[in-house]
């Protein structure tokens, strides 16, 4: 499932079925009527982050913060209350996209950046220590992609299993603007839901475009990499996608895995892997 909330990858086992456009207007994958407003966008800038040979080069660390900046990993293992015994952001390579990043979860050994609760993380981000690039503020478009894998073996949360967000940084940390005007929470409406079973196992190519504002849009799009075919294609033109209250305020993308625990029977013992290549973040003009 996709949400709005700003915008969470909540990947949910419980979709039996696909239910294209499920609280939103997200096209069917048959429907390519409609004009990509991928191809509109004019990019001015663009940052990206790829991964190296498995056995050489940096570390997956050091690449991370080499572009997102130090601090920028939210990964058990550096955290000294956390899961410190092992690396949790790896590099691999295969013969579809060559060398990327395996991000790893435990279930019983990760908790949450260091304090054990009912959830885990292991998560990159951009933050405010990040350059002004990797940040989307007020009236900005920005578009960010990224190739990605996951086994059907995972097992998800029923409460969530996130694997990219878009997160609001309020500095004021005012949250009034995180509601509808009847007090329902924003995160009540889904834009999308889709089977599982259509998204695993296979590299996908998945471009997200936003437009940062109170009447800004979200677009996304998922395509298997091995015959192109389009699994998911949202398309919203008007959409509440700012929060913010002052002009140091931003949006901020985060990929990973972050997913609950309080339904923990549901989830494996074994290790998950969940695979990311070539992030890249690019700020530009959409036509209106």
């Amino acid at each position: 499932m996709i949400k709005k909330h700003l915008v969470h990858l909540c990947l949910s086992a419980v979709c039996a079925s696909a239910l294209w456009g499920c609280g939103g207007s997200g096209d069917s994958p048959d429907d390519q009527s409609v004009t990509s407003p991928f191809n509109s966008f004019d990019s001015v800038s663009s940052v990206t982050l790829s991964a190296d040979g498995p056995k050489a080069g940096l570390s997956a660390y050091d690449l991370i913060e080499n572009v997102f900046a130090a601090g920028s990993i939210e990964a058990p293992d550096m955290y000294p209350t956390d899961h410190t015994e092992a690396v949790h952001i790896v590099k691999d390579s295969d013969n579809m996209v060559g060398p990327h990043f395996v991000f790893l979860a435990h279930k019983v050994l990760d908790f949450n950046k260091g304090v054990e609760s009912d959830r885990q993380r292991n998560q990159i981000k951009t933050y405010d220590k990040s350059p002004t690039a990797l940040k989307g503020y007020q009236g900005e478009t920005m578009q960010f992609s990224w190739k990605f894998k996951i086994s059907n073996e995972l097992e998800l949360s029923k409460k969530f299993s996130h694997f990219f967000q878009l997160k609001a940084k309020n500095f004021s940390q005012d949250n009034s603007k995180g509601f509808n005007a009847d007090g329902t929470s924003t995160s009540d409406i889904y834009l999308i839901k889709a089977d599982w079973s259509s998204i695993t196992d296979e590299w996908l190519n998945i471009t997200v475009q936003a437009t940062f504002a109170e009447e800004g849009a979200f677009y996304m799009q998922i395509s298997r990499m091995q015959d192109n075919a389009i699994l998911v294609d949202i398309n919203e033109p008007v959409m509440d996608m700012w929060r913010g209250v002052s002009s140091e305020d931003f949006v901020r993308p985060k990929w990973g895995i972050y997913r609950s625990l309080a339904d923990g029977d549901s989830l494996r013992s074994e290790e998950e892997q969940v695979r990311f290549a070539d992030f890249v973040v690019e700020k530009g003009t959409a036509a209106d």
